[in-house]
């Protein structure tokens, strides 16, 4: 896999961007998508922590996507604990936590390079589908559709991150370790994995791709639902 180096300032992580935001105030991007700058807020639970370290901005050259599995809503504030350097809430805003040169326990085998977006929501594993027997835990989590908020925020911040020029490959969990099967599931992976690989090119690590235990992406990831696309 292909590692290429930040345009952006490296010791800065994305502080050359202007989304200026502190605590849970709100910059927008063109087009009206938020940005939530809580990494002064950004918290780490211990095992997390302990396996947390810096490391080169140079190093990061892939974005893996995940499904939170659970959904406290869009107030930013209640995903401060979340191991993932972003979380895109329901409304749409991508809360930003940790930087770039921070290597977070996030993705398993896939950690060294990555970067890791949380998508909030507890996600179907069959293309919106709304039947109980295909999400995980219903009773306790919810049943969640992925917006097209979510969907134009996860967008948004793939853009910019491309236009940042290391971003090469985007991923999935459940290709970095086991038992990650519905991460983040088809809906995430096609409205936003599917769409920055046909957008920008970006690899996705082949048909058998998988690391640590992990698992390739299904071949119905891929496929637009029979009805209710958000995108």
């Amino acid at each position: 896999m292909r590692r290429w180096g930040w345009i952006a300032a490296a010791a800065a992580g994305l502080g050359v961007l202007a989304w200026a935001g502190r605590a849970s105030a709100r910059s927008s991007w063109p087009g009206g998508v938020g940005i939530i700058d809580r990494r002064e807020h950004a918290r780490l639970k211990e095992e997390a922590a302990d396996h947390s370290r810096s490391r080169p901005a140079k190093a990061a050259y892939a974005l893996v996507l995940h499904q939170t599995g659970f959904s406290r809503g869009s107030d930013p504030t209640r995903y401060d604990g979340v191991t993932a350097h972003y979380v895109i809430l329901p409304d749409g805003g991508v809360v930003w936590l940790h930087d770039h040169t921070t290597r977070l326990p996030a993705a398993g085998g896939l950690n060294e390079g990555s970067v890791s977006v949380e998508v909030v929501g507890n996600f179907p594993s069959r293309a919106r589908s709304t039947d109980p027997a295909h999400f995980w835990n219903p009773d306790r989590h919810g049943m969640d559709q992925l917006s097209a908020e979510q969907v134009a925020g996860g967008r948004a911040l793939v853009t910019e991150l491309r236009r940042q020029g290391w971003l090469t490959h985007v991923l999935a969990h459940r290709q970095g370790g086991p038992n990650r099967q519905n991460d983040p599931g088809p809906d995430i992976w096609r409205e936003i994995g599917a769409w920055a690989v046909r957008e920008y090119g970006l690899e996705w690590g082949g048909d058998d791709f998988a690391v640590n235990g992990g698992e390739p992406i299904p071949s119905h990831w891929w496929e637009s639902p029979t009805s209710g696309a958000v995108a």
